[in-house]
């Protein structure tokens, strides 16, 4: 920017501003990648390589940062906090820049990483800053930001879907329909569903499709067709840094097949115009390929789907009842078949060990 010039904003929105249906509730499902392909794991090796590079940087400048502002003590007491953060640079607009300045000035970011990306793993490094910086309700603050590892680092966060702009969203997006993966993988209902190892990619739609709106000439208008009119499996599609020319990275889908999850994952994949926001997240699995297996975390608006109903024992059965806990397995008191006749409990060594086993201890019987 030249000197005399001003930045330009955009001034403030006049259109209604959006709030998340059902009083904001959301849930996240996983979507297992099939990521087979080497040139697809290069790549997302490659893009984790350069967002690491981002957020390690952006943490360095921030931890510095933090240290200046309370190294300066006295300005604080004079000027107050506020003023002491504003020209340091510690608020989330600042890290932002701190990432966009990181990005242009590298020479192969720009290859893998968007601005959008790297904005948002700024916003990641400063939730951890305004931990420290300011207490919560109990008034205690985090501890000093620190630079992670590369092997801590396992989430890419994107950037959630435009529910007022038409097919608008940026960073990962998953295309396709619920019921055209379906129907892909039943050969057209025919059988039962069966997703195979090395899953195929699918392709870009091609040709042109109506607009639904009529040109000047009255004639109904034409548009190049787009991953927005695919219907077929579903896929996870990331179209790369603004540098790069290697098309768009399309990883195919791999959604839950295990016997009762079929109604959860219709709740959640059924209604594309639901579907919020994609996460790229990986683990450590030695098994795999790279050692790295990939997922894709949904973040669809709605609740969750209701929990399956819990199996409680039959009569003729004696079985564990199962309780719903927060934390563990079903636990309960076994009971007996009915109709069958028990034989009284004498007692067990276990709630009288210093007995020997099959001798009931009575008072005569040493203590050990």
């Amino acid at each position: 920017m030249q000197a005399g010039q001003t930045r330009k904003f955009r001034g403030r929105n006049k259109a209604p501003k959006w709030t998340k249906p059902n009083g904001g509730q959301v849930s996240v499902i996983v979507l297992p990648l099939a990521v087979t392909n080497p040139a697809d794991l290069a790549r997302l090796n490659g893009l984790y390589g350069a967002m690491w590079s981002i957020k390690r940087a952006v943490q360095r400048d921030a931890r510095a940062k933090v240290d200046a502002y309370w190294a300066a003590c006295h300005e604080r007491e004079e000027q107050g906090p506020k003023a002491v953060r504003q020209r340091l640079g510690l608020s989330r607009e600042a890290l932002e820049r701190c990432a966009y300045k990181h990005l242009e000035g590298s020479g192969h970011l720009k290859h893998h990483v968007s601005k959008a990306l790297a904005m948002h793993i700024a916003d990641e490094v400063w939730n951890g800053v305004s931990r420290h910086l300011f207490p919560d309700a109990t008034s205690h603050r985090f501890g000093r930001p620190k630079i992670g590892n590369w092997h801590d680092f396992t989430r890419i966060p994107g950037r959630a879907r435009s529910h007022t702009t038409e097919n608008k969203w940026e960073t990962f997006r998953l295309v396709g329909t619920l019921t055209g993966h379906a129907m892909a993988y039943t050969d057209g209902g025919q059988q039962a569903l069966m997703q195979p190892r090395r899953m195929p990619k699918p392709t870009a739609p091609d040709g042109r499709v109506p607009t639904g709106k009529l040109t000047t000439a009255g004639r109904p208008g034409m548009r190049k067709a787009t991953w927005w009119d695919h219907t077929g499996p579903l896929a996870v599609v990331f179209a790369g840094g603004p540098d790069g020319n290697r098309g768009d990275l399309v990883v195919p889908v791999r959604i839950p097949q295990q016997p009762g999850q079929w109604a959860r994952v219709q709740h959640f994949l059924s209604n594309p115009l639901t579907w919020h926001k994609v996460d790229l997240v990986r683990r450590r699995k030695a098994s795999a390929t790279g050692g790295w297996v990939y997922e894709a975390h949904l973040m669809v608006l709605g609740p969750r789907p209701p929990p399956p109903r819990s199996l409680s024992p039959t009569p003729s059965s004696g079985c564990w009842s199962s309780r719903r806990r927060s934390g563990g397995a079903g636990r309960g008191r076994w009971s007996a078949p009915a109709g069958r006749r028990t034989r009284p409990s004498t007692g067990c060594r276990r709630s009288r060990p210093h007995a020997p086993p099959g001798v009931p201890r009575t008072a005569s019987s040493p203590r050990r």
